[in-house]
């Protein structure tokens, strides 16, 4: 299996490449370097279920620090209190650093079922649920380190197959890394579906409610005269317009958050790159 730089290497590589193509697809920088830092961070996540007391405690410390940063920045989000979101932070660090790695130690092994494709998706869900910005911000986050977290059991099926002889040898820990189920941990796999189908249940609704806003925004269209003030607006501010409120006036008194087209509007932002063509068809 390949060592902790091999693992940190391929997944910042992975997130360098998430992040340019959020940036692509017209998500701000800072949305586009938390994704790569997320999906960085996640290279090295499956393994939290180490043999070695080095690694294990690598990986707890690390996942305890983004935990407690990512607890407090959702909380100062929703609140607006700093007390709490110091408090909740510091309880989250707490939390991963004594309760989860006693847990960890207690009922995994190493290339168990944290080392599995289910487990990613189950990352990429609490990761969702963690972090701040609108629907599509959190879901290309939690697809970020979904996808740092995969680069891992990639390169470990990598690793298990010995090229350096004159024939290829495939060693016994092949297939224990990118993998379903487990059928000598019942329980784990039980566990680890059951909170995923839990989280989805408790995802999906969000999502489909705000593609369903889009769909429905969509069939609004706007007036010429606003359409063309928006445009030129947009045309003369692409690189910063962070939200509705940055409109000029007569376009944020005619048009609410609700009646903006979907290239401006998505869980009550827009993003920055998304409207060049219908505004050159505006102006025409």
């Amino acid at each position: 299996m390949g060592n902790f730089k091999q693992h940190i290497t391929c997944s910042t590589a992975v997130g360098i490449a998430v992040g340019g193509i959020a940036y692509h697809f017209g998500f701000s920088p800072q949305v586009c370097a938390v994704s790569a830092g997320l999906c960085s961070f996640a290279g090295m996540l499956p393994d939290i279920d180490s043999d070695t007391s080095k690694s294990f405690q690598e990986c707890i410390y690390l996942t305890a620090g983004i935990g407690c940063i990512l607890t407090a920045s959702r909380l100062r989000h929703h609140f607006n209190d700093p007390d709490l979101a110091l408090l909740g932070g510091a309880f989250m660090f707490l939390f991963i650093r004594f309760v989860v790695a006693m847990g960890i130690k207690k009922v995994t092994t190493h290339r168990g079922m944290i080392h599995s494709i289910p487990m990613a998706i189950l990352a990429g869900e609490l990761v969702f649920f963690v972090v701040t910005g609108s629907v599509a911000e959190r879901l290309i986050k939690a697809a970020a380190l979904t996808a740092g977290f995969l680069s891992h059991l990639i390169l470990d099926e990598v690793y298990s197959i010995d090229s350096t002889g004159a024939t290829l040898r495939i060693k016994k820990s092949f297939g224990t890394a990118l993998k379903w189920t487990n059928p000598k941990k019942q329980g784990s796999v039980t566990l680890i579906y059951s909170l995923i189908v839990l989280f989805g249940f408790a995802v999906y609704p969000e999502v489909i409610t705000n593609l369903n806003n889009n769909v429905q925004i969509a069939t609004q269209p706007l007036s010429e005269d606003i359409q063309r003030e928006a445009a030129e607006f947009l045309l003369q501010h692409r690189t910063s317009a962070p939200t509705l409120s940055a409109l000029p006036p007569v376009i944020a008194e005619s048009v609410s958050a609700s009646e903006l087209p979907p290239a401006m509007q998505f869980g009550n932002d827009w993003n920055r790159d998304v409207l060049p063509q219908p505004a050159v068809i505006v102006l025409q």
